[in-house]
């Protein structure tokens, strides 16, 4: 516990500067939390399947690189990178390397790359520093709200066999808390229409539990306790950033939602707008 507060300590301040200073500080930072994710992965699944890292590296960074560029569709390029040389390698390598470990390759990609290049693209838009933090803001909610009103009133647990203190009270108790957190922000910075900020951690806090499982089961499938060891007390950065990977594509996408149903406001424009 105590290696994990003093983690937490000098991690989250850093993490607040970098968000803080944006643009290509940021960015870098994503590059390497990709790059060391990336490579987490690829040492989860050593043994039991074959990951290319540096064919999937190159379409990650490729990825990262269209995103902060802001030429977002550019981001298939990273596709096409990685699906030439894994598949090249495919051909020469058949039955070693199969096609299960050419689909493992694949979810890497797009489980790291097309994931957390949502963060660059939530940094390029207006107010983006601001949209950064409300994304890490839903995660530290939820995984608080899901803590504390599952240690208090969790009795269904129905995720047993991939994280057995889930419960189905702790995972609306995170959702509630993420939404007031969410609200209570906008309220203050006044960057979208009033009731937008509800729905968008409706649905980022869900997505960030699925992030949150879907590392677990990784885990549990490949039998380790942590992704890696590079934060002392918390694991890897997969154990801490597994939310926020899938709630930052979301987050995304919701912002987009809510720009198409508005007129004129502080988030590119928008105006008063209540609902749908």
């Amino acid at each position: 516990m105590k290696q994990r507060i003093l983690t937490a300590l000098v991690g989250v301040p850093v993490l607040l500067l970098l968000m803080y200073l944006g643009g290509a500080p940021f960015a870098f930072f994503v590059f390497v939390l990709g790059t060391v994710a990336a490579h987490e992965l690829y040492t989860m699944a050593k043994g039991r399947h074959q990951i290319l890292l540096v064919p999937v590296l190159l379409g990650v960074w490729a990825m990262f690189l269209a995103s902060w560029l802001g030429v977002s569709n550019w981001l298939t390029l990273g596709i096409l990178i990685t699906f030439c040389l894994v598949f090249g390698h495919a051909v020469f390598h058949f039955p070693e390397f199969d096609v299960v470990d050419i689909a493992v390759n694949f979810m890497a990609l797009i489980y790291i790359g097309w994931t957390l290049s949502h963060l660059i693209l939530l940094g390029n838009m207006d107010n983006g520093r601001v949209l950064v933090f409300m994304a890490f803001l839903a995660m530290w909610a939820n995984d608080s709200g899901a803590y504390f009103i599952g240690t208090w009133f969790g009795k269904r647990r129905p995720w047993g066999a991939i994280s057995p203190k889930k419960s189905v009270e702790g995972t609306i108790g995170g959702i509630v808390i993420t939404c007031i957190a969410l609200f209570l922000m906008n309220l203050y910075f006044n960057l979208m229409p009033l009731v937008a900020p509800v729905f968008i951690g409706i649905a980022v806090a869900i997505i960030g539990l699925i992030g949150d499982l879907m590392e677990s089961m990784l885990k549990r499938y490949y039998g380790v306790k942590d992704s890696g060891k590079i934060l002392p007390g918390h694991g890897g950065f997969l154990d801490r950033f597994d939310s926020v990977m899938l709630a930052a594509p979301m987050m995304y996408y919701c912002i987009l939602l809510v720009q198409m149903f508005s007129h004129g406001s502080h988030l590119g424009g928008w105006g008063v707008w209540i609902g749908f």
